[in-house]
Order: C-alpha cells, then structure tokens, then sequence
C-alpha cells in the first residue's frame, strides 16, 4: 500500500475509545499534565505523542522550525536540530555506505491535520472508516513535533516510497538503523513492538530525541520511546538510563560552578549502589534516590589554572591540557511530585 506523504500514519485504529480506557487515562494525565509544565520553560526533546497521549496544547508554539526539501524537491519544516542532525545523518550514508536517504513526511501542524481529516472523511472515496484506520486522529501525531521524520530511499535514480518496498530493503535499513542514535534518532516503531507504541513496524520513521548518548541508551537497551519515559519515573530500573540521568545532572552542576572555565569535560558513571549500601551512606534515602561514584576529566580554557579543578584530586596531563582521574561521590534524589531528580551531596563524601 502506498504511504501518503505529509498525511498517513501506518496502523492507526480507533484511538478515541483507547484515550478514555480506565486502565492508562490516569497514567496519560500524568504524562500529559508534566509535559505541559515543562515545556513552558524548554523545548523538550522528549515529549511523548502517540494513540494515547496527546501534543501539550503549549508545544507548537515553542517549536524552532527550519525549513529543508523533501525527495521531490518541495519546501517542508522540520525543527532545526533535527534537520541538522538528519542533513549529517543523510552525508554520513551516503560517503560511507553509498545509501541514499531523503524527506518523506515531516512536520505537520494541528490545523493541517484537522483540516486533512475533515477533508478526507467528506471524500466519498474515502469517508470515515477510511480516515479512522489510516490517520492518526489531530493532536496524536507524533509529526505535530517537529522531531519525526519519515525518509525514502533513491535508488538508480528512483525514489522508494512504498511501504512493502521499503520493509523489503532490510540489508539497506539495517545500515541505515546502525547510525541512528550517532545523530541522536531512534528507531520510533521497531518491529515487534506493536503493543508498546500503538504502530506496526515502519522502517522509514525516526525520531529526534536531542542527545546522541541518549538514544544510545534508548537503542541499545531495545526500549521504545514509551519504555524509556516509564524509565524517568524510576531510572534505577535500568541502569543505563540512570547514568544518563547522572551525567545530565553533573554536566548542569559543573556548567553553574566554572561556566566558562572550561571547554570539555567526560564523565565515567563508575559505581551506582544498591539500596542497602546507599542507606548507611546518605541520610533519608529513599529507594528512588540514586547514589553513585563518577570519575571524569575536564580541559580547562586556556590561560585558567589547572588547580583550579584538581580538588578533591585529579592529575593533570600536560600534553593534552586535560585534568584526569576526579573522583566523586554523590547521589540524585528523587522528587516524588514531578518525578525530576536534583544533585545532591555532590564530592562531599556524604
């Protein structure tokens, strides 16, 4: 079946009776609720839109859009750090596996959604039943983002837009796959995973989640975008996502202590204790908390004084200018009305 750029959502069915289900409506009004306060401060790269979970009535208006060109040569808006990442993600394929990928379907507003919607429902060659299988209903696009692309693949010449064709260039996606989370994509409907997204597998569907180290996490522990999200309420479930969280928290805390002091710093997450450990070391631990070990390094400016980072201790390496071997203790506690997490106790010994 052909896949009808700018407008089909693949798989979809009835999501209206699905939204107001007993079971998830009180987990998606939570989800929902959070993402609406967040975003009115910061674009946030993790939203989550699905068959359940609708766009935060305050996104668009957030969105940094930027405009590129699709397979056909026509104008199309995708949010700016995501059109740059794919641009590097397309060049990357093409100079070192000879794959050719360009934009399918991409960013699509509400209002065009809603307007496709009633314009195909009034189609007497489409109608009602046609819409509700083949479109996702307006507002529970993940398009409404910005951060999800659709691609084709040119071959000789001809582009290869064709759903069944496109599933059957396994060899070709599988390279492409292994490069996603380089540029900061996940796959968003792996295949097989149906249950968790709402989606049957489509090879050609990405999504922008900002932070390459976070879609490595996201990949390589073979989570959808909804399993990692279920992670944040609880990264210790998984420990990956916990040193995600962990380095997050310690890149914001040494940005606020030497701002501009430095231009390059690595983290190693080298220990994270279980409970038992973690509650003889940190006062009022809860099970949520996260405590751990970091050894990193930091290149100073240059003309900034290297001892300036050698406390508690450290070692300087004078050909490269790096400061190496910080070692720090620390712990993430948990804030259970929101969910977040805040540095605490950081190189204090406890």
């Amino acid at each position: 079946m052909k896949k009808i750029r700018n407008a089909v959502l693949m798989g979809a069915v009835l999501v209206i009776a699905i939204i107001f289900t007993a079971a998830c409506s009180k987990k998606v009004d939570e989800i929902e609720k959070k993402q609406t306060s967040e975003n009115t401060m910061d674009y946030n790269y993790l939203v989550l839109v699905n068959k359940e979970i609708k766009l935060p009535s305050d996104y668009e208006k957030n969105i940094e859009l930027a405009t590129g060109k699709d397979a056909h040569g026509d104008d199309i808006k995708v949010e700016k750090n995501a059109l740059e990442a794919f641009k590097q993600l397309q060049k990357s394929l093409l100079e070192e596996d000879g794959i050719d990928i360009e934009l399918d379907s991409v960013y699509r507003s509400v209002q065009d959604q809603q307007a496709l919607w009633n314009e195909w429902a009034n189609d007497p060659e489409k109608g009602i039943d046609y819409v509700l299988k083949f479109m996702a209903v307006p507002g529970y696009s993940e398009h409404h983002t910005g951060l999800a692309i659709d691609v084709c693949l040119v071959k000789d010449g001809k582009i290869i837009d064709d759903n069944d064709e496109m599933i059957a260039e396994k060899e070709i996606f599988d390279k492409v796959h292994a490069k996603l989370a380089d540029y900061g994509f996940i796959l968003r409907y792996p295949e097989g995973r149906e249950k968790d997204t709402g989606y049957t597998y489509e090879p050609w569907h990405f999504r922008y989640v900002g932070d390459p180290s976070l879609a490595w996490v996201i990949t390589n522990e073979n989570l959808t975008l909804e399993q990692f999200i279920a992670t944040l309420d609880d990264v210790k479930g998984i420990h990956s996502a916990a040193r995600y969280q962990i380095v997050e928290a310690l890149k914001k805390e040494l940005k606020e202590a030497y701002k501009d002091k430095y231009t390059e710093v690595k983290f190693d997450v080298t220990k994270i204790y279980g409970d038992d450990e973690a509650k003889d070391l940190v006062d009022n631990y809860s099970d949520k908390d996260i405590v751990f070990e970091v050894e990193y390094q930091i290149k100073p400016t240059e003309g900034v004084d290297p001892n300036e980072f050698m406390i508690p201790n450290g070692e300087l390496d004078s050909e490269t200018g790096w400061v190496k071997k910080i070692k720090r203790v620390g712990s993430l506690r948990y804030n259970s009305k929101d969910g977040s997490y805040s540095l605490s106790n950081f190189g204090t010994g406890f």
